[in-house]
């Protein structure tokens, strides 16, 4: 337990590194989440630095999540403990103490935990928000529903797999995905149950 307990602080901790807002801050002394749509994703890093800006940072957030996973792993945690690990790196990147609780949105950080945690969740998740995007023809849209369905996937493999379709890591995950959904919450406001009546004018 003392193994667990430290692995999930400093994935804590450095969940709390926010890439794109070191970035932003570093290259032109501005806060990113002032700037455009307000987050510190690596989109709005985009708009700003360009395409290198949207690299690093996707980089750095995904990277937060593998790093966080692979030091569970290297101190032997179980399988829901991992999960719990990639809850807490994701909580850090989307309320960073340090920044006054206000980071990102922590879908990269997600995905690179994903990788490493269960790279065939992550495969099935983007390949459905593939098919997704072109019906609804938003890719915010698409991988907002994806991820929503993911507990669905998580439970229909592990039923395939023989295993019970809930266990630990499943209520952790869906913890994990409701976390993630919240933080996109304005997306979803717009995307969701905005009319088009609400649509800024162009």
């Amino acid at each position: 337990m003392i193994h667990a307990t430290l692995a999930i602080t400093i994935a804590y901790l450095l969940g709390c590194f926010n890439t794109g807002y070191y970035l932003v801050r570093m290259l032109t002394g501005q806060d990113i989440r002032t700037l455009a749509s307000g987050g510190s994703g690596s989109r709005n890093v985009g708009r700003l630095l360009g395409a290198k800006g949207f690299v690093i940072t996707l980089i750095g957030d995904a990277g937060k999540g593998m790093a966080a996973v692979w030091l569970g792993r290297y101190l032997a945690l179980e399988p829901w403990q991992l999960y719990c690990v990639l809850l807490a790196v994701t909580t850090g990147h989307i309320f960073p103490a340090q920044l006054d609780f206000r980071g990102g949105k922590g879908f990269a950080t997600l995905a690179g935990g994903l990788l490493i945690l269960s790279p065939s969740l992550l495969l099935t998740g983007f390949l459905l928000s593939v098919l997704i995007l072109l019906v609804v023809r938003r890719t915010t849209k698409a991988g907002l529903l994806a991820l929503a369905c993911t507990p669905v996937i998580m439970a229909f493999q592990r039923i395939c797999n023989g295993q019970p379709w809930w266990s630990h890591e499943s209520g952790v995950y869906f913890l994990l995905v409701l976390l993630v959904l919240y933080a996109h919450r304005s997306n979803i406001r717009n995307d969701f149950f905005r009319s088009d009546t609400d649509a800024p004018k162009e």
